[in-house]
């Protein structure tokens, strides 16, 4: 069946900028309704385990729409942007906003270099499975330790950026706080450690689309992963190769873009039909680390301690990285 171009071209009018960012809404509006029916009914035992493990999965799907949102706003406002961008981050308790100079700034412009603070390369176990989890352990730390320092460093250069982000970790400082005030135990079954699973998923998604990939090449930079479901719950962000190619383009047109772009140039093997079946063998069985020409990953020597990256030039850099001012 032919896609229909209405859901996927800009429009100029309306609030949304793209009809296909009514499943961004539709998908927040399904979230805050899953935290508040755990909220409610308190389910225990196994009911517990499944909405946490739902209410996780839906963290990370917002964290992506907020990805997606600081690459291209979802609306024609900018005032209407800034209040969708502190929704998103009552979804995972974190300002959507930091985004910009861990993601759009340090891994978009330095994509596997030393100024990449989401690099694979730093990980070097022998069982694969420790890579993986050990660079979600350090993403999640020197994520932080640099929105820290880059917030402190660009306050008053960047005013705008940082009143955002300012106004972001306030909302969600009341959410929380209100949250907490209802049920410390709720709150953190069901809120907090659902958001810091969500977001060790999005980082473990990013060692899976990098790992073993050629970084100075045009196209082979990346993997991608084609699963029509996988795609629809996380709109479509599994086309990654063209988001590296093409960073401001709105998620809705990253497949027809692969399909005329990217699939006659990339290497098929970094075109990945199915996450998981790519997890079990690269994870578990057999389980080897390699290039996705199937010789073993080379790693760069490192040095031993980390540097974290602030740019000099942050909004000009950003600009060419499709970041979002604010």
């Amino acid at each position: 069946m032919a896609r229909d171009p209405s859901n996927t071209g800009p429009s100029k009018r309306g609030l949304l900028r793209f009809a296909a960012d009514r499943r961004s809404l539709a998908f927040a509006a399904a979230h805050f309704s899953m935290v508040a029916a755990a909220f409610v009914f308190a389910p225990h035992g196994w009911a517990a385990a499944g909405a946490i493990a739902t209410i996780s999965f839906s963290s990370f799907m917002q964290l992506i729409s907020g990805h997606n949102a600081m690459h291209a706003p979802l609306f024609h406002s900018r005032t209407v942007n800034r209040g969708w961008q502190m929704v998103l981050s009552l979804m995972f308790c974190y300002p959507v906003s930091a985004f910009v100079p861990v993601h759009n700034l340090s891994h978009h412009m330095h994509l596997q270099t030393p100024k990449d603070v989401l690099r694979t390369t730093e990980v070097r176990h022998k069982m694969n499975l420790l890579n993986l989890l050990h660079h979600v352990f350090l993403a999640a730390v020197h994520i932080h330790l640099l929105n820290a320092v880059y917030i402190s460093r660009v306050r008053k250069r960047r005013r705008v950026w940082f009143t955002q982000v300012r106004n972001e970790i306030v909302a969600v400082a009341v959410f929380a706080g209100g949250l907490i005030a209802l049920s410390p135990s709720r709150f953190l079954y069901f809120v907090f450690i659902p958001a810091l699973i969500g977001q060790c998923m999005i980082f473990g998604l990013g060692y899976l689309q990098h790992d073993g990939t050629d970084a100075d090449s045009d196209f082979n930079h990346s993997r991608n992963f084609l699963g029509g479901l996988f795609n629809w719950l996380i709109f479509d962000n599994g086309y990654h190769t063209i988001h590296h190619v093409q960073a401001g383009l709105h998620w809705s047109l990253c497949r027809e873009a692969h399909a005329r772009l990217v699939a006659p140039q990339i290497d098929p093997a970094l075109d990945q039909t199915s996450i998981l079946g790519f997890m079990w063998r690269s994870y578990l069985w057999p389980g080897r680390r390699e290039r996705f020409d199937g010789q073993p990953v080379q790693l760069p020597v490192e040095r031993t301690k980390r540097e974290l990256w602030i740019p000099d030039s942050a909004v000009g850099a950003g600009a060419s990285a499709g970041a979002v001012e604010g």
